[in-house]
């Protein structure tokens, strides 16, 4: 028999991405410190499109990780990828209880909403904010995809108990470094793996999610060697106008010209970011930086390689929600 008031144990935070599998431990307390970060890097089609291929390869990978870090038999939240993520902002009747919620858009949705997966699995809320209408943030994904990863995961021994997603992850870590009012409109641009994902956030609640296809982009700089479609071998001005296509149609078509984006913060690493932040800032007219002011550190005072923001974001779901209990 459990004691009475002793706590289970947090659940480890790690992310599963196409190049590698990255764990982090979080130190207690202020400032915001990382105890632990380790990157193991994935063989290639491991995982690839944000689905798992090779199952068995994945979960040998997570298997001996597992062993090397102590974690085995652990409880596991992990990242959905960002191609079967989708965000909406959607109405709902206003004789449904917000106990009903979920149960209304079991219902609704593939009758009257939308989605393009389908084999869902969704989490809603209230949006809170909106006073003169009944409404909600609709967060979904794709559950067998979402399976493959929980496989793998039970395989290596571990227990998947928490599908975060990395908007909410990197917000999460925004917000901690930033410290948000939620009267801004902050838009994210995270550049991870040679993809651009934008994600918009007011009032704290997630409004919109879009993958950005740089593939297509209009101008590549055609100087780097070697080109592959990466976030390097994009010039910055093709960045600025995907990104200003987005921030319009934010301000358009979401907010009917009344509102638009205060802030427009950078994730991941990219060889011409100073010229970036110069040219969004002066042609959107926003606030544009770096996701965090300053790099975190380790205990040891090192720095921590942005690679593992969205792993870090996710270790802080725990860490917030654990400081209200």
């Amino acid at each position: 028999m459990p004691f009475p008031f002793s706590r289970p144990k947090r659940p480890i935070s790690l992310t599963i991405e196409e190049d590698a599998v990255r764990y982090v431990k979080l130190k207690a307390g202020d400032p915001l410190t990382v105890e632990e970060a380790v990157e193991i890097p994935l063989p290639p089609n491991t995982v690839h499109d944000g689905r798992v291929v090779d199952s068995a390869g994945l979960a040998t990978v997570l298997d001996g990780l597992a062993k090397e870090w102590g974690i085995a038999k652990r409880s596991v939240q992990f990242l959905a990828p960002d191609t079967y993520v989708m965000i909406r902002k959607v109405p709902y009747p206003e004789d449904v209880m917000e106990d009903e919620l979920k149960g209304h858009f079991f219902i609704e949705i593939g009758s009257s909403i939308y989605l393009p997966f389908d084999d869902p699995v969704f989490d809603v809320v209230p949006y809170y904010p909106n006073k003169n209408a009944h409404e909600a943030i609709l967060i979904a994904s794709k559950e067998s995809v979402l399976i493959g990863y929980e496989t793998a995961l039970t395989e290596a021994k571990l227990v998947p108990v928490v599908a975060d997603i990395a908007p909410l992850a990197l917000y999460r870590l925004a917000h901690e470094k930033h410290q948000f009012t939620g009267d801004e409109h902050v838009l994210l641009a995270d550049l991870t793996a040679g993809k651009l994902v934008v994600s918009i956030f007011h009032q704290h609640y997630p409004q919109f999610m879009r993958p950005v296809d740089l593939e297509n982009a209009t101008e590549l700089d055609v100087s780097a060697t070697g080109l592959s479609m990466d976030s390097t071998g994009l010039s910055p001005r093709a960045i600025v106008q995907e990104l200003e296509k987005l921030v319009n149609f934010y301000r358009y078509n979401m907010w009917n010209g009344s509102a638009t984006i205060t802030h427009l913060l950078f994730n991941g690493e990219y060889a011409e970011m100073d010229k970036l932040l110069i040219q969004v800032s002066e042609r959107l007219n926003v606030v544009a930086g770096p996701l965090l002011p300053e790099p975190l550190t380790f205990t040891d005072g090192g720095i921590v390689p942005a690679s593992f923001n969205r792993t870090i974001g996710l270790a802080l779901k725990e860490v917030h929600h654990a400081s209200r209990h």
